[in-house]
């Protein structure tokens, strides 16, 4: 494959669009009376803005230049700087890419990437010291930064295409190169076990990512053959970091796209049927921050990976229960992760591994790594094969190739419909995906009732209407109690919603059968899904002979209202 066809067509949009974009994410004003004529539920735009402005123009902390290159410097001070590059990796890497999706402009973004680049030692790598001898855990946390630094100038430098950028990776990649016969071993792959935990073997492994990248750009086989090799020493061990371990199966992907060797593809679909069958993945489709037995808390950073790799491998296979999977993290688990303030980070798990309330901002890399996803989420709404295109997701979102151009925009939080707009076809036909959650949808073309959900031809100025068929429903989640859900929306009942509601026993509230009824609220915020707002009656566990209402919101909303206790399943 040829190194400018691996890269995603839909990377750089046309300008109109970009200036469309801009236009749909705007805040709403809070002088606006009539709230229900708000946006509501957009998952991709809104919510990109959202953590867009936190980090240029946040506070607690703010993301100035020499904070971003305090983990360069490798000096003590700031939380983590021994995971040289992290932050600064994460940080290039999600505007870079951020300004090729969304058309954005950062100032300070050309002067960080010479910053850093300057900084790097004649061996090719970045940070205070590494020990070639006897490695050590802050060997390994330097890996890591290093790691993310790799992939996030490989990122910069497809949107600028400057040569000393690039110049800067190759060091740093052939610096991996001679850390390869020690490091790809079993000898250190025991040494430093899951025990570890973030200093661990999956600092060597995530490095797939960055050298995948690389190989694109060079097409210099060492890059290639050290990826490989790397991918074949991947293990997930019990209570090993998620984050990392997802990296790798991420940049072994990529590896097959450039490659085209199916053992690579192989390799992660036989992982990803591994994970589904660990008991691992939560009630919100999202996975821990360390594998069973510590599963005791999530993280953004592995939530993003998760979500990345599914749109990833839906790309690449087509099999939809890929997209299926993307589509319930999207909706639940990367929507419930993000702060009102736009940052990701950390929810606490109970006994069952539910998600009970977000705790922790980790601006240090789960804020960064979600801005990142969202371009993954856009550029994956679209599915083009050959001349068929499929709407996959119903999200706002863009694809562009050279005769193709198809716009969406997403109303399924406040009335279940989207509308596509063909801005350009030739010759193409569209496939409309009916997801799981819809009992039907109805598919208007130009104003016309379409069969099967399908389109034959397009045309440049066609429309595309659909209405998506969606009701509450109550099923069972692994014998521990019930879950309710509203089209794509898990529900679930928040303390600052139900004051009365949560006490010491109200784990064991007894939903009552058949009582949900739809409870409409206007939107007050972008985040608000409306047409999900739900009562039902509960027996209390505490005074049974007294039944009580209980307000059921999407777990999306908690992007809505600051950090709070959320029930999800119930008894």
């Amino acid at each position: 494959m040829k190194r400018r066809d691996f890269l995603t067509r839909a990377a750089t949009l046309p300008l109109y669009l970009r200036t469309a974009f801009a236009k749909q994410i705007t805040t709403p004003s809070r002088s606006v009376k009539n709230r229900s004529a708000l946006p509501a539920g957009t998952p991709v735009l809104s919510r990109y803005q959202l953590t867009r402005d936190r980090v240029i123009r946040g506070k607690a902390p703010a993301y100035s230049v020499d904070f971003i290159l305090e983990d360069i410097h490798g000096e003590p001070g700031r939380r983590f700087t021994e995971f040289s590059g992290d932050v600064s990796g994460r940080w290039i890497g999600a505007l870079s890419t951020a300004a090729l999706v969304y058309g954005d402009h950062f100032e300070t973004l050309d002067q960080v990437v010479q910053k850093v680049i300057s900084l790097q030692h004649p061996e090719g790598y970045f940070g205070k010291t590494f020990h070639y001898d006897k490695p050590n855990d802050l060997d390994l946390a330097l890996l890591w930064g290093n790691g993310r630094l790799l992939i996030g100038l490989i990122e910069y430098y497809r949107l600028t295409r400057k040569t000393e950028v690039l110049g800067a990776a190759r060091r740093l990649g052939d610096f991996l190169i001679r850390l390869g016969p020690e490091y790809n071993s079993s000898k250190m792959a025991d040494e430093f076990s899951a025990a570890h935990f973030a200093s661990s073997y999956i600092c060597w492994t995530q490095l797939t990512e960055g050298l995948a990248a690389l190989y694109v750009e060079t097409q210099d086989p060492r890059y290639r053959d050290l990826c490989s090799a790397i991918a074949g020493r991947m293990e997930r061990r019990p209570g090993d970091h998620v984050h990392g371990y997802l990296t790798s199966l991420r940049g072994t992907l990529d590896l097959f796209e450039v490659t085209r060797d199916t053992a690579h593809l192989k390799l992660v679909e036989a992982r990803y049927d591994e994970i589904l069958d660990s008991g691992d993945i939560l009630v919100t489709g999202g996975v821990p921050e360390a594998w069973s037995p510590k599963k005791k808390r999530t993280e953004g950073c592995a939530e993003c990976d998760w979500l990345r790799l599914n749109l990833h491998l839906y790309k690449i296979t087509g099999d939809e229960r890929y997209i299926d999977m993307a589509e319930r993290i999207i909706f639940n688990e990367f929507s419930m992760n993000q702060f009102a303030t736009g940052d990701f980070g950390h929810a606490v798990l109970d006994s069952n591994g539910v998600p009970q309330m977000l705790t922790v901002r980790a601006w240090w890399c789960c804020t960064l790594h979600g801005m990142r996803a969202f371009a993954d989420v856009t550029r994956s709404v679209f599915r083009v094969d050959g001349k068929t295109a499929t709407f996959a997701l119903p999200l706002d979102g863009v694809m562009t190739t050279a005769d193709l151009i198809l716009e969406s925009t997403s109303s399924v939080a406040s009335n279940r419909t989207a509308t596509l707009y063909v801005r350009r076809a030739n010759g193409h036909s569209l496939k409309i995906r009916r997801p799981l959650w819809a009992r039907n949808i109805a598919v208007h073309h130009n104003g016309r009732l379409v069969p099967e959900n399908a389109i034959e031809l397009l045309k440049t100025g066609d429309r595309v209407h659909i209405a998506y068929s969606m009701e509450p429903t109550t099923t069972s989640w692994k014998g521990v109690g019930n879950i309710v859900q509203y089209g794509p929306w898990l529900l679930g009942a928040a303390s600052t919603l139900n004051p009365g509601y949560f006490n010491e026993l109200h784990a064991s509230n007894k939903l009552i059968r058949d009582s949900l009824i739809s409870s409409p609220e206007d939107a007050n915020s972008p985040f608000h899904v409306p047409i999900a707002s739900m009562q039902a009656r509960v027996t209390p566990a505490e005074y049974p002979e007294q039944s009580q209402n209980v307000i059921l919101r999407a777990i999306a909303e908690q992007t809505t209202i600051p950090s709070t206790q959320w029930q999800i399943v119930f008894s």
